[in-house]
């Protein structure tokens, strides 16, 4: 019975290390890589990085877009109230672009000279 029990206990202890230290063990034991020490990592690659646009703001049906002067593309803006501020001008949107749905997420718009 003790024997029994003792390898009860073992297969508990290392399915528990198995899973449980896992992912511990991939990060403090594996060497930096020269991104990884930059802060170019793998998982942060895949954040949106901020990001300055220049065009214009126009309305569209019943959103104001962003038209991007540079790479001729039209975005949605997720702050509609500040963009009808600056329906028809020229302006400099600060944001994350969110590429999948085709969105600003806008943190900042201004007029551009």
């Amino acid at each position: 019975m003790r024997k029994i029990l003792l390898t009860v206990v073992t297969v508990v202890l290392l399915y528990a290390i198995a899973v449980g230290a896992g992912p511990i063990a991939s990060h403090s034991w594996a060497a930096p890589s020269p991104a990884g020490e930059q802060g170019l990592s793998g998982p942060r690659d895949k954040q949106p990085q901020i990001q300055v646009f220049l065009g214009t703001i126009s309305k569209t049906g019943n959103q104001f877009v962003f038209s991007d002067d540079v790479n001729k593309s039209s975005y949605q803006l997720d702050d509609q109230e500040t963009a009808s501020r600056f329906d028809g001008k020229k302006v400099k949107v600060t944001g994350m672009l969110d590429a999948t749905n085709n969105i600003i997420r806008v943190q900042s718009i201004e007029a551009s000279a």
